[in-house]
């Protein structure tokens, strides 16, 4: 077994009590096992997602009753992943197959009977069954534990003994027999005295709980034993795996513990260090004394933590202790059996309180952050570490797994990756060729780069760093620096000014942690498939950051267009698009052309580091500023973090490190040379309707377009000549070829050629079905996963709305940016959202209004069809009012029906047009069409793209017209409105038009439309056509800062119109109030079901029983308290029992405020008064208790205020541990107004 693994058991002796199984989940967590076998579990079917969320990690279940039986086997960052699992159908056993790193493991929890024949039948059927696993999996180890009800030896394992020898149980022997298992305690104590289970008076104790394993892992077996538990007369029994090599686990690396900042000591002992180093004289510079204080600070924060931690542990430890004491003395006096009882009783107290705490932390949370993506995320991080742990490494073509091996190839690998082979000479040759064309910063941007960072760069840093992220090798988080930052700055700056001016940084500013993260959908044990991300000490982060804010603020005047990566108000998506553009409009596009998707070798970490300083001084950044990036990277090293720790330190003398906020632009920097490169080599670029294109480029993705394929070998030498002066070096084997038109070529100058391509995450193709299918149909069943995944999860109605945001859209917009999204493909995201936000059940709610803003009535939801407009909309507004090469094809394309200002102004029929136009362009029109009312105005309507006036069906554009201004039917008549002859045309105009050319235009225009436009001019002295504006409501077109919100606004608006009020909100509240009433308790602290509840009946769709008798034929409509008839208003306050109920809160409150009677308004939408604190602090009050109302009635009991003063007392507990303003205010006023007093 060459993994570790920690499982413990324990006889719960039933957890249907909420605060006891909270008391055992938080034993268990804090003993730090892997897998806990958990016997008399009383569990049933309907209580495992509950208990699934409270344990916040995967449950196997094999329930018995609510009073007896129930085993079940709990994982908590297990490294073994769940194979396969079977149980019984009574609750006696379970069983699972673990697998990790190519290893299998059958691991049993039993609950043994009380009859010795039942458990020999118990033994049979698990023994079968374990034997058919292992036909599936020979090489699996078996675990099994847990309460036996049987001891192994009646002499050496039960108080008092019943043999004076050992005697074996013979079911049990017989068991271990046929499976080859072993008692490892047993072993390891072969005639020690130690039990598992007392009688509350100690008169009767016995070893009926213990582990049983394959006698072939006993080697690896690192730990077995006993000790005291919680709430159960049960010890927990505890059993330890450790791989050969004297079992290393991975310590980590220092992390600084947050929880620290909310002590006052820590905070003080802080400050008096930063004092302290600081009016050091012996310390000689500012830089030492930055080093010091940092050690400082870790050194203290670890003694401090050390106690903090212990000082908390240590009674439960000495508690435990003492119990053990006595539980193991041989004849144990009637003294000595009330002292275990009552130090029995003040473990399970201890526990009891401390699940109490816990319970009302994690309701504090849960109300605090609602149903964000916080536990979401916790899932993910727990996925990462786990990736993130590399157990096993191809070396050789060997599968190895031996620590000490992985960690050698690893160092050796990625030590040679960032070692130095920087040819000065092959450099220097690249840059004669280019320098000519290299473009020159201007003197601000120079003097910007090169002045010393000021104090207010560095709040603005510090202010943005993101906090709770891992840090670098030192600990120190930004958290840490967040909080104490007024004491650091000084020190800070001075050591910065001080490092900058002698050159020399900290050392360990300049040291990383690697931690590889595998590619998805890569095989992991392939080293080239591991990503290396380097953790960066804060400090360093905060440097770089102000340079980069720097940098980055005049980047794009030296950066050329074609380069898309990490630059500002530049898109991932142009580049995409012009690709797709070029196969969309193949047929116009003359040459053999070809696309070469190249791929450079682990990019980020081969730039070698002198190219990079040689590109700042040829652009030409100053000294001073090159020599701080260069003294920044100068004597760098990094380590790797593994499962055993971190590997040795080495130098990193090339590339830039991903996690750092100045590498990105200093890569593109070094790329843009590659870009001057080609441009002026002689690679024949790709004609592109008269635009010559050669190249684009997204950090370090290259697309090269060449004229023709034989292009392909200058283009490879030339990227040799980079190669040898960057350390760039182009991976042939991942380079692909894609042809413009079509070809029967497979293959290249050793470079496949493909007719689907992925690239920047979307699948390239000239076939429409398989683009759709890859790029929008896979998507689409990606997120119907992920939706299921959270069905059986109990989320509110509002965090449902969230998590297709979060799952669904989200991954959808990405196609959608660049691709066409058929209509078929819309309707199927949005059954797939609005099924999973109702549960796949009725919709309560009609997707008109859930789409909604909230003081509308609505739940903003996303209508993926506004949504793909908006991007769409966006695309058009980014081409519109963008003039770079990216939009030079469709800017081609529409110049043909006279440019895209005109088109957008025109009355036009995209099927008409006498262009076809690509699907994507088609749907960006039609979005168009639905956003912009066109006014039709015979004088002001344009004769140009116009659907009413076509030749063969095809609508017309005469450039050589609009060059002269003709483009309304008034240029076409005289002043008595009727259409001027030929002649006459031609002479008004000075142009020439062929006789038959005019009559077919005269023609083509309808009738009706003339005799309107002489009747216009007939009846006026002067006609003058205005071509319309691009405003479509109050968006401005060409207005570059229109919001997303405000596009996706209009679309809802104009796709869903304003439907009318679900009940008579509208005739009791001005709209003010009304949208202050549907929106004000959203930022309530209060849990996201309270909200649901009070939405609901807000908006009159609360399920209630007349409400389901109308919508869904139910036959019952009674009201579960008084057999009424249920309305919401009957249901929340008319019922005899909830006006009771309204009438005692109404009493509670007046003694403390004078509040007028609480009416059905006021229970149904919201109180509305005029001082401001008891308008907060009753509207809170009302919402928890229509959450009491609705939860006593799904609970089939009486609402009762003195339940319900409960709720409240636990609520206003929980507020103490929440942060927000609103949770402060409202804690504050539970105080101020003593609400927690009962009445």
């Amino acid at each position: 077994m060459n993994v570790n693994l920690f499982c413990i058991s324990l006889n719960a002796r039933g957890l249907r009590n909420i605060n006891k199984r909270k008391s055992i989940f938080l034993f268990c967590k804090g003993e730090k096992a892997n897998i806990i076998l958990l016997q008399e579990t009383h569990s049933q079917q309907e209580d495992e997602k509950f208990w699934i969320n409270q344990w916040g990690d995967k449950i196997l279940f094999d329930h018995g009753s609510t009073k007896s039986a129930g085993v079940a086997i709990l994982f908590c960052n297990s490294p073994w992943k769940l194979v396969a699992s079977k149980s019984s159908s009574n609750g006696h056993w379970l069983i699972c197959v673990l697998n990790s790193d190519d290893q299998y493991c059958i691991v049993a929890n039993i609950y043994g009977f009380n009859n010795p024949n039942q458990n020999k039948l118990l033994l049979t059927e698990l023994s079968n069954n374990i034997t058919n696993l292992k036909l599936t999996y020979p090489s699996a180890s078996i675990i099994v534990g847990g309460d036996f009800n049987m001891v192994y030896d009646e002499h050496l394992d039960r108080y008092p003994s019943r043999c004076q020898h050992s005697s074996h149980n013979s079911t049990l022997s017989n068991f271990c027999g046929n499976h080859s298992l072993v008692d490892p305690w047993r072993l390891a104590n072969p005639n020690f005295k130690q039990y598992s289970w007392f009688k509350p008076n100690n008169n009767l104790k016995s070893r009926i709980d213990f582990w049983l394993i394959s006698a072939s892992v006993t080697s690896h077996v690192s730990d077995c034993c006993m000790s005291a538990a919680p709430l159960s007369d049960h010890s927990v029994i505890k059993l330890k795996f450790a791989p050969p090599g004297g079992g290393l686990r991975n310590k980590g690396y220092w992390k600084f513990n947050s929880a620290l900042l909310t002590s006052h000591e820590y905070c003080d002992g802080i400050k008096s260090l930063i004092t302290e180093v600081m009016a050091d004289n012996t310390i000689g510079s500012y830089v030492s004394k930055w080093e010091f204080l940092k050690f400082k600070f870790r050194e203290f924060s670890i003694h401090f933590g050390k106690s903090f931690h212990k000082n908390n542990k240590l009674a439960e430890l000495n508690l435990i202790k003492e119990i053990n004491t006595y539980c193991n003395k041989a004849s144990p006096n009637e003294s000595d059996k009330q002292k275990l009882l009552t130090l029995q009783g003040k473990l399970d107290e201890m526990y009891l309180k401390k699940a109490e705490g816990a319970y009302i932390r994690s309701r504090a949370k849960w109300i605090e952050d609602g149903e964000k993506s916080t536990a979401y995320f916790c899932q993910l991080e727990r996925r990462r570490q786990e990736r993130n742990s590399i157990k096993t490494l191809l070396i050789q073509n060997q599968i190895c797994t031996d620590p000490t091996l992985i960690t050698k190839e690893l160092t050796s690998f990625y030590s040679k990756l960032y070692s130095a082979a920087f040819s000065e000479t092959d450099s220097n040759f690249f840059f004669d060729h280019i320098k000519k064309f290299i473009p020159s910063i201007d003197d601000d941007f120079a003097e910007l780069c090169d002045a010393d960072i000021t104090m207010l760069e560095l709040d603005n840093a510090v202010k943005n760093l993101a906090i709770n992220k891992s840090p670098g090798c030192d600990g120190l988080t930004s958290n840490f620096y967040r909080h104490f930052w007024d004491l650091l700055k000084n020190p800070f700056i001075l050591m910065l000014n001080e490092a900058t001016d002698t050159l020399y940084f900290p050392p360990t500013m300049k040291q990383g942690l690697i931690t590889l993260i595998p590619k998805p959908g890569k095989d992991s044990k392939i080293i080239d498939n591991l990503r290396p991300i380097t953790l960066l000490n804060t400090d360093y982060k905060i440097v770089t950051l102000a340079y980069a804010n720097r940098l980055k603020s005049k980047l794009n005047s030296i950066i050329s267009d074609s380069q898309s990566g990490f630059m500002k108000g530049r898109s991932i998506h142009n580049n995409i698009r012009l690709v797709m553009d070029l196969l969309d409009y193949s047929h116009l596009i003359d040459d053999d052309g070809f696309i070469l998707f190249l791929d450079f070798y682990k990019a980020f970490d081969s730039i070698e580091h002198p190219f990079i300083f040689q590109c700042l001084k040829q652009l030409g950044f100053r000294n001073k500023f090159c020599a701080t990036i260069e003294s920044l990277y100068d004597n760098a090293t990094s380590s790797i973090s593994l499962p055993n720790g971190t590997s040795p330190r080495f130098d990193i003398k090339r590339g830039v490190k991903q996690g750092c906020s100045i590498s990105p632009f200093l890569f593109i920097i070094a790329t843009e040379m590659l870009s001057i490169f080609i441009k002026n080599s002689d690679i024949a670029p790709l004609n592109v309707m008269g635009l010559p294109v050669i190249i684009s480029q997204l950090a370090d993705d290259t697309t090269i377009f060449m004229k023709h394929l034989t292009e392909t070998p200058k283009i490879i030498e030339v990227l040799k000549v980079f190669s040898q002066a960057s350390g760039l070096s182009l991976n042939l084997k991942k380079c692909e070829l894609m042809p413009i038109h079509q070809s029967d070529l497979t293959e290249a100058y050793n470079i496949p050629i493909r007719s689907t391509v992925k690239y920047l995450g979307i699948h390239i193709s000239k076939d429409p079905t398989e683009r759709e299918n890859l790029n929008i149909w896979k998507t689409i069943a990606e997120c119907q996963t992920k939706l299921n995944s959270w069905l059986l999860r109990d989320i509110s109605l509002l965090g449902r709305v969230f998590l297709t945001k979060m799952e669904s859209i989200s991954r959808c917009i990405y196609p959608a940016y660049s691709l066409t999204i058929p209509n078929r493909a819309i309707k199927k995201i949005n059954q797939m959202n609005f099924d999973y936000i109702w549960r796949k059940k009725m919709h309560y709610i009609k997707r008109a209004e859930m789409t909604k803003e909230y003081k509308d009535g609505g739940l903003q939801a996303i209508d993926f069809e506004i949504m793909d407009g908006t991007l769409k909309i966006n695309w058009l507004k980014s081409f519109f009012n963008n003039k770079s090469f990216w939009y030079h094809i469709p800017r081609e394309i529409f110049k043909r029906f006279g440019g895209i200002d005109l088109l957008l102004k025109c009355d036009f029929n995209i099927k008409k047009l006498p262009i076809k136009l690509s699907q994507f362009h088609q749907q960006v029109l039609l979005y168009w069409k639905l956003l912009y009312n066109h006014n039709f105005t015979p004088h002001n309507t344009p004769i140009w793209n116009n659907r009413y006036i076509t030749i063969k069906n095809k609508s017309l554009y005469k450039k050589d017209w609009m060059d002269k201004g003709i483009w309304s039917l008034i240029h076409l008549t005289d002043n008595d409105g009727r259409v001027m002859t030929h002649e006459n045309f031609c002479h008004k105009y000075n142009i020439t038009v062929d006789q038959n050319s005019f009559a077919s235009i005269i023609r083509a225009i309808p009738i009706p439309t003339l005799n309107l436009i002489q009747e216009i001019v007939s009846n006026s002295h002067s006609v003058s056509p205005t071509l319309p504006h691009l405003v479509a409501g109050n968006f401005d077109f060409k207005s570059v800062k229109t919001p997303n919100k405000t596009i996706r606004k209009m679309l809802d608006d104009i796709s869903h119109p304003s439907l009318p009020f679900r009940n008579s909100i509208k005739q009791i509240f001005s709209i003010d109030i009304i949208y202050s009433l549907r929106s004000k308790y959203l930022k309530f602290p209060i849990t996201p079901k309270a909200k649901e509840i009070h939405y609901r009946v807000l908006n009159d769709v609360y399920p209630s029983g007349e409400f389901l008798r109308q919508r869904c034929g139910f036959e019952t409509n009674k009201c579960v308290f008084c057999d009424d008839i249920e309305t919401s208003v009957h249901l929340f306050f008319q019922c005899i029992y909830s006006e009771a109920l309204w009438t005692d809160i109404h009493d509670w409150l007046y003694t403390k405020m004078r509040i007028e009677p609480l009416s059905e308004n006021d229970v149904i939408y919201g109180a509305i008064l005029d001082n401001t604190e008891w308008d907060f602090l009753v509207n809170n009050i009302i919402i928890v208790a229509k959450f009491y109302i609705h939860k006593c009635r799904y609970g089939k009991v009486k609402p009762r205020f003195y339940a319900f003063h409960n709720e409240c007392l636990s609520f206003s507990k929980a507020l103490k541990f929440m942060k927000s303003k609103h949770a402060m205010k409202l804690l504050n006023l539970f105080e101020k107004y003593d609400l927690k007093t009962k009445p």
